[in-house]
């Protein structure tokens, strides 16, 4: 396998797994005594196609949202400390939604 490939590989694997519900379950288990700044900001692609997404910081959830016919969505929490991010889907009806990790 060449380095690039190897790179990359251990770039998804990383990112797939650092970020699992699991290890940050809510925003307030990952800022404990800390009042956010501010109400949470949500971003929403405005993308149904798998090229689309491209743009989202979490593309292995973002297919998951599109294969459900969903938009993939990030909501934003700022806290003095950091800012925390939870990736799910979005749509009309239900609004901002995590999707069940399998």
């Amino acid at each position: 396998m060449s380095r690039t490939l190897q790179a990359l590989a251990f770039f998804v694997v990383t990112s797939t797994i650092l970020y699992t519900p699991l290890l940050h379950p809510s925003p307030e288990a990952t800022f404990p005594n800390e009042t956010p700044e501010s109400k949470p900001l949500l971003r929403v692609l405005p993308a149904f196609r798998k090229e689309e997404c491209d743009w989202a910081i979490r593309w292995d959830v973002c297919l998951k949202c599109i294969s459900s016919r969903y938009r993939y969505a990030q909501k934003i929490h700022f806290y003095p400390s950091g800012l925390y991010r939870e990736h799910g889907c979005y749509s009309e009806e239900k609004g901002f939604f995590l999707i069940k990790e399998d």
